[in-house]
């Protein structure tokens, strides 16, 4: 499989506020980064952080010091934003996360991704040995680099058993990824020379969004990242309104604030930027 990860970068609502750890070479066409803490105290005022859809799913392990006990959920592609708390208990917590590129995920569960979308249930129902393969192990260590190290045998064990994949629908994938998400069916079609309907039953079930939504979500991202992540090369907004496709303003704002749950403007201030 070719390697879409330089062609194709999503980021969260706050992308310096972070931790991400990028995968060794041999994962860098499926997975998007690890992240996470290890050992993080109580806080005594709860927080919330916006989560906007970055077109990733995530496998996330959660260990709670004081109790020993552990939780592990799959979060499939989300399509809305939501809000989650920080809110620890005492005596501590350790988070770590598997972050998937959105067209990977299939290569390594264990059924179809048809009812992923915005979904977060228990990770067995879609990696069913994952606490028998790597949940035990990571409650063994304590550092990142251990946990990063166990998670990238599992995944590659994984990826050995299962590695499967329809190429002709990772060819409109690339299409998609390549044009930024500004794609029509009909280029779709042309470059995995499938029909639509093959394309929407395809992407349903490695995907579990519709082409569609698919490029819209790509679409969003990449406005996204080129509005915060390169401040100095940074477009005003009828530059980005011109070179991603949208017929007006108003069409714009309202389709980036469907995704962010705010107007740009005001996603730069909550990430820390502004636009020129």
């Amino acid at each position: 499989m070719f390697n879409l990860s330089p062609l194709y970068f999503p980021i969260t609502a706050k992308p310096n506020h972070t931790s991400e750890f990028l995968p060794s070479h041999a994962l860098q066409p499926f997975i998007r980064c690890f992240w996470g803490s290890v050992d993080v105290e109580s806080i005594q005022q709860p927080e919330t952080e916006t989560i906007i859809p970055d077109t990733c799913m995530d496998i996330i392990w959660d260990l709670d010091r004081e109790s020993g006990n552990t939780n592990t959920f799959f979060s499939g592609i989300n399509d809305t934003p939501f809000e989650v708390s920080s809110d620890r208990k005492p005596g501590g917590s350790s988070t770590f996360g598997i972050r998937f590129q959105f067209w990977a995920v299939h290569f390594f569960a264990d059924d179809h991704l048809r009812n992923v979308l915005n979904a977060h249930v228990d990770v067995e129902q879609y990696f069913g040995t994952f606490k028998k393969e790597l949940g035990h192990l990571l409650e063994k260590v304590n550092s990142m680099d251990e946990r990063i190290a166990a998670a990238e045998a599992y995944l590659l064990r994984r990826l050995e058993r299962r590695g499967r994949t329809n190429d002709r629908m990772m060819n409109a994938v690339y299409t998609m990824v390549k044009q930024k998400g500004i794609v029509t069916a009909e280029d779709l079609e042309t470059s995995s020379n499938l029909s639509r309907r093959q394309l929407e039953r395809l992407f349903q079930e490695y995907i579990g969004v519709s082409p569609k939504k698919t490029a819209d979500l790509v679409r969003f991202q990449n406005v996204w990242r080129e509005m915060c992540h390169l401040p100095g090369q940074t477009k005003n907004m009828q530059d980005l309104i011109f070179a991603y496709g949208y017929s007006h303003q108003s069409h714009f704002i309202n389709n980036f604030k469907k995704y962010a749950g705010r107007t740009p403007l005001e996603a730069l201030v909550y990430a820390g930027r502004r636009m020129s």
